[in-house]
């Protein structure tokens, strides 16, 4: 199996840190835990990349490179792909970078279900909030079903052909590939703005 870590998508907010830790260690670290991994592959951008080696050195004694990312995430990806070289049946995961405590249940269901035969496979969560389809004038048309509606987290997961035949942008965004929804977690969340940052802290601090 080939982990794959991509760049999150502005290229910084891996760098951001909760407790004194950049996410990036935080994320490496969940899937070092997780035990599924044999190679960690992080695509970061070369203005960056002493600063990301260092992340990356903080978790210690793992199988990780660090390869130079472009100027999106879809093109990180990619660069981080080539470098992995995965089999045609490995399992790849694509991490998000500012998703730091991610539970080692979550990573390990989306890979059970890809060795289990699933293409592809994420966590998700139920949507609890009422949901409002509005028009372009901002009128509210309609309220979602939400027994049907759930929020993505990460990893996604794939058979590596499936990446190697589909285009890139449409298998991260799942178009035109059967996937597998397995249990997330709150703890999943993404970590991007000063509040998010307040709750992984406190959520660290719970831990501890």
């Amino acid at each position: 199996m080939v982990p794959l870590g991509a760049q999150d998508r502005d290229g910084s907010g891996a760098l951001a840190r909760i407790r004194d830790v950049a996410l990036l260690t935080h994320v490496v670290r969940g899937i070092v835990s997780a035990d599924r991994s044999d190679h960690i592959v992080v695509a970061g951008p070369t203005s960056d990349h002493r600063e990301y080696a260092d992340a990356l050195a903080a978790v210690g004694g793992s199988r990780v490179d660090l390869v130079p990312g472009a100027g999106d995430r879809i093109e990180s990806t990619r660069l981080a792909l080539l470098a992995a070289e995965p089999t045609a049946k490995d399992v790849v995961l694509v991490h998000d970078a500012t998703r730091p405590f991610t539970p080692v249940e979550s990573i390990t269901a989306v890979v059970d279900a890809i060795r289990a035969g699933a293409p592809a496979a994420v966590p998700v969560e139920p949507v609890t909030d009422t949901v409002k389809v509005v028009d372009s004038s901002g009128v509210v048309r309609r309220t979602s079903d939400r027994d049907h509606l759930r929020r993505a987290q990460s990893p996604r997961g794939f058979v590596a052909d499936v990446l190697d035949r589909t285009d890139l942008v449409k298998a991260l965004d799942f178009v035109g590939v059967s996937v597998r929804a397995v249990a997330g977690h709150p703890n999943g969340m993404r970590v991007d703005t000063t509040f998010d940052r307040t709750v992984a802290e406190a959520l660290l601090e719970g831990r501890e």
